[in-house]
């Protein structure tokens, strides 16, 4: 996708040293960003459609001589738009396109003592070879060792793919709690979005175990399994009819056997309303500090809002309004400064 990179003219600068144009500026990229997960995530909407249509004209754009044809088909994916990361970016089709390199897309057979020899015969001689094969994305917490009530290591109860209650608690292991854990990761928004969301629900179950604390009791806390359970089966039932489940694309979204265990199934927002507020019956409480949580009314907070709370026809006459203010204000002072 273009990134549209460019210089920020001094009036724009100067624009954003008014509060108000700095978070009507910020409300508006969370708006769009938020606008995109349809695009991303439904390969049935119009969205998605009109995106993987302005990539594909990004690449002509970039890439139009009859001679880049080749280059071209080997760039075009044979899977949805955005079912691995999109790369947003002004300079990678002409990187590709330099007489000085070569884009192979073809196996690797065996690495030699002068380079690479590819499935088809071709050689490549090189002088340095580099191995960047990314990370273990699906392997969450790994390699550390951390084990659980039911005598289980967490690598273990992950043996056949990762999952967590609102990708924050495990049951069967109580006082656990992780940020950026399964199917938490957002492809059309910050990540930071998740993790402070995350931050403020785990706030407050710290809370209570230490408020327990210092009452002289006890008490530990983990998800009911069924609970549990429920949770990550929607997350799957919805993941199941996104692009990234295409069987046609391998990423990193994706565990050894084919499930989705990184990426959330909704927007920023959504897992926000998830995330702020507890139900304590969700949980499994055991403690001296049990019954008075077992009791307990569901704790809410306000999440942090960073999309736009007017509408654009408000946010322009309250500008127009502004600017009115300052005029008038700056008239009456001439006026002052005349009569002094």
């Amino acid at each position: 996708m273009p990134r549209h990179d460019g210089p920020i003219s001094r009036t724009r600068q100067e624009l954003y040293r008014i509060p108000w144009i700095r978070r009507r500026y910020r409300a508006s990229v969370m708006d769009f960003r938020e606008s995109t997960f349809d695009a991303a995530f439904d390969p049935s909407s119009t969205k998605h459609e009109l995106v993987s249509g302005i990539s594909r004209q990004h690449m002509l754009n970039q890439l139009p001589s009859p001679d880049s044809a080749p280059l071209r088909e080997k760039l075009t994916p044979h899977y949805p738009f955005s079912c691995k990361r999109i790369i947003v970016s002004d300079d990678y089709y002409p990187a590709l396109n330099q007489g000085n390199v070569i884009l192979e897309t073809e196996s690797i057979d065996e690495v030699t003592a002068t380079g690479v020899r590819m499935k088809d015969g071709t050689m490549h001689d090189v002088d340095v070879l580099i191995l960047a094969t990314g990370f273990r994305t699906t392997d969450f917490l790994y390699p550390m060792k951390i084990k659980g009530t039911n005598g289980y290591f967490l690598e273990d109860a992950w043996a056949k793919g990762a999952s967590a209650y609102l990708g924050i608690t495990i049951p069967g292991f109580p006082n656990f709690g992780m940020l950026y854990g399964p199917n938490t990761n957002l492809a059309y928004n910050s990540l930071i979005l998740q993790i402070e969301a995350q931050s403020l629900y785990l706030n407050r179950l710290i809370s209570a175990v230490l408020g327990a604390k210092r009452r002289g009791m006890n008490l530990q806390l983990h998800p009911r399994s069924e609970v549990a359970q429920a949770y990550n089966e929607e997350v799957q039932s919805r993941l199941a009819r996104s692009t990234f489940a295409d069987p046609n694309c391998t990423s990193w979204f994706k565990d050894e056997y084919g499930r989705i265990t990184t990426t959330w199934c909704g927007s920023a927002i959504q897992y926000q309303e998830r995330t702020n507020s507890i139900d304590w019956t969700d949980f499994e409480i055991s403690g001296t500090a049990a019954e008075e949580y077992r009791r307990a009314t569901p704790t809410r907070w306000k999440r942090v809002v960073e999309e736009t709370q007017i509408s654009d026809k408000m946010a322009i006459l309250y500008g127009l309004g502004m600017m009115g203010i300052s005029i008038a204000a700056l008239y009456a002072s001439r006026i002052l400064l005349y009569r002094i």
